[in-house]
């Protein structure tokens, strides 16, 4: 986490002394800032230090490499101002905080005064296409580009998932005539080839779908002009229908707020989910794995108090109510990828107010990485996240389960085989997956009696 390392804890990831930390500092090789008579560490140069493999003896100066100037903005406030060298694709330096309230968590120091270069190079990661998902190595030739981080700069950064896109220097641009929540952008071709959907189409095009994190295929369109995120699957297309699953199980549980609704979208080459954007055009979604930088972490605290602490200090109510709800959910559904981006905050840009973001992206569930032998085998198990990888020490942190009504989840089981059944391709399964369900839901029952 961003500036949350002591001198001390730095020597030791690095395995040289304080001594040597302190150089690092002077040297700037190694991003802190003074907190009081304490220097706190930048958690990102040091893994990113760690990440080069340095040799012993003396470090070499910095080689100086000239880019081009932009002002990150959040709507129409201007952040900090930094160099980029688009032909490299790298960051170079950041060149002055201008508001350090409406920057993204993990780039500011404590006392909001420092930015961290090797954050801010690693948020920018979080926002482009992973090279991992499919046909992105294609693309990046196709476009002339080394990295995937540099296809966010053709559309000044702008996502639907947030409100931050980037300035160049001198250029005179309203947040107004060029954000996706207001203007146009191109549309989706649900048209098939013999290759499937183009989903990789439109990117590095003035589009949204440059900053769509995340392995499987998506597009942003306009549904009923609202902007809506349609998402493809793996292998055996169970995702989008467990989508619809999970969002059967929250309306039975749940209140509206608590969660994104999903729907099915049938196209010739199978089917897809499509879920509305949950944020106005004044919100931004701030994933758990930033809402950890709020604050410095004690040590004696674990990371499910950490956060929760980290939230009431945003001033978000009710993060440990949302969390029982999540695990509760997440343990029914047999989720496997309940990662730390997948569960966060929303913050309003205006007001800085937060509150928690609703329960989404629930397609990695109901053991669909598992295969057909091992599920046909009664082979049930699944690792859970956040906080626990085993489901049983994750489910003893839900502190209330006032709101959990045992007879709302009667013929779920029955309803889940009925959404599944429209994937042909899950035929073999399908008796097992619904079975998993109902034992599911049977252990929990039991745990609460």
């Amino acid at each position: 986490m961003a500036f949350s390392l002591t001198v001390k804890e730095a020597a030791q990831k690095l395995g040289v002394t304080v001594g040597r930390v302190h150089q690092l500092i002077d040297s700037g090789a190694l991003s802190a800032e003074k907190l009081g008579r304490q220097w706190l560490v930048d958690e990102a140069s040091v893994e990113a230090r760690i990440a080069e493999h340095p040799r012993p003896g003396r470090p070499s100066e910095k080689r100086v490499v000239a880019g081009e100037t932009y002002t990150l903005m959040n709507r129409a406030h201007e952040i900090l101002r930094f160099s980029y060298d688009r032909r490299t694709g790298k960051f170079i330096e950041v060149l002055d905080v201008l508001d350090a309230s409406r920057a993204p968590l993990s780039l500011i120091s404590l006392r909001g005064t420092k930015a961290s270069l090797s954050a801010l190079s690693d948020w920018w990661r979080h926002r482009a296409i992973p090279v991992s998902r499919q046909g992105m190595h294609t693309k990046l030739k196709e476009l002339g580009f080394a990295d995937s981080g540099q296809i966010p700069f053709e559309s000044l950064g702008l996502s639907l998932s947030d409100q931050y896109w980037v300035r160049p220097e001198g250029m005179d641009i309203r947040w107004q005539d060029v954000n996706f929540f207001a203007n146009p952008f191109p549309d989706m071709d649900l048209q098939t080839n013999e290759a499937g959907i183009d989903w990789l189409s439109d990117v590095g095009l003035l589009t949204p779908d440059n900053t769509s994190e995340g392995e499987l295929p998506k597009r942003w369109v306009r549904r009923d002009g609202v902007p809506s995120l349609l998402k493809g699957s793996g292998p055996l297309g169970q995702e989008p229908y467990n989508e619809v699953v999970a969002t059967a199980l929250y309306r039975r549980l749940l209140d509206p707020g608590d969660y994104v609704p999903y729907k099915l979208e049938n196209v010739s080459a199978g089917a897809i989910s499509c879920c509305a954007d949950f944020l106005t055009d004044q919100e931004e979604y701030i994933p758990a794995y930033y809402v950890m930088h709020a604050k410095r972490k004690p040590n004696h605290f674990s990371e499910y108090q950490h956060y929760v602490d980290c939230c009431a200090r945003l001033g978000a109510d009710g993060a440990a109510d949302a969390l029982d709800k999540m695990i509760v959910c997440d343990d029914l559904l047999a989720n496997h990828d309940r990662h730390w981006r997948n569960f966060g905050l929303i913050r309003d840009v205006e007001t800085l107010s937060c509150r928690v973001a609703p329960l989404f992206d629930s397609g990695s569930s109901l053991w669909c990485d598992k295969d057909d032998e091992a599920l046909l085998h009664g082979d049930y198990s699944f690792n859970t996240k956040p906080f626990h990888e085993q489901p049983n020490r994750q489910l003893r942190l839900v502190g209330d389960l006032s709101w959990f009504d045992p007879a709302s989840l009667d013929g779920f089981a029955e309803e889940a085989r009925t959404i599944l059944s429209g994937n042909p391709a899950l035929s073999r399964r399908l008796d097992v997956i619904c079975e998993g369900i109902q034992h599911r839901i049977d252990r929990l029952i039991r745990m609460l009696q």
